[in-house]
């Protein structure tokens, strides 16, 4: 008996410590990336997050059931017992990783974001080869046209730009108008200054 709980405290120990790694390593990418995206007017997060999310708000309640399930098990047992110290002990590291799973949730969700600027569009990947977030900003005047389907809660925009490059992304379907009023707002922006652009220009030189 005394074997086994010293094994699962080992066990919990390690995957305290990794969940702690895990979390600094997921705050440094989160921070790396934030500062790239600069002058955002409009973020949301990436529908494709939801999976990810599911999987950690388990783990969150696993933990957490954990707590509730040590805390149980150590007043059942006197306090002066090894079997009362595991589990005072276990109760705590289920906490902590309870506390280490929201941690890095919230790193984690900071990197599934899509982000539109009034200068364009923040186009992200993550370049797997070199272990760093690559951003894009892709001005406006780039993009030719675009279209937009929409089923059920989510909308699909799709960028056509004038290299005849297309770029899809995803966004809750209540945010439709505001996306689009951002992409109409960029493209009749560049418009309106080539035009008036060149007429100035124009002018300036005949003068």
């Amino acid at each position: 008996m005394v074997a086994w709980l010293d094994v699962a405290f080992y066990g919990l120990s390690v995957a305290v410590g990794l969940g702690a790694v895990a979390a600094v390593v997921v705050w440094i990418y989160a921070f790396s990336l934030r500062k790239k995206l600069r002058d955002r007017l409009l973020s949301w997060e990436n529908p494709a997050f939801g999976l990810p999310t599911a999987v950690l708000f388990m783990l969150a309640l696993a933990f957490l059931s954990g707590v509730l399930l040590g805390y149980a098990f150590y007043l059942k047992y006197p306090s002066t017992s090894q079997v009362a110290v595991f589990w005072r002990s276990s109760t705590a590291l289920f906490f902590l990783l309870f506390l280490e799973t929201i941690v890095i949730y919230g790193g984690l969700q900071i990197q599934n974001m899509h982000c539109l600027a009034e200068r364009g569009f923040y186009h992200i990947r993550f370049d797997w080869s070199l272990l760093k977030w690559r951003v894009e900003l892709i001005p406006w005047e780039q993009v030719y046209d675009y279209y937009v389907h929409t089923e059920a809660v989510l909308s699909t925009f799709t960028l056509i730009f004038r290299d005849r490059r297309t770029i899809s992304f995803q966004a809750p379907s209540y945010l439709r108008s505001s996306i689009e009023q951002v992409i109409d707002y960029g493209r009749e922006k560049y418009v309106f200054l080539w035009r008036h652009g060149r007429s100035v220009t124009r002018s300036s030189s005949e003068s």
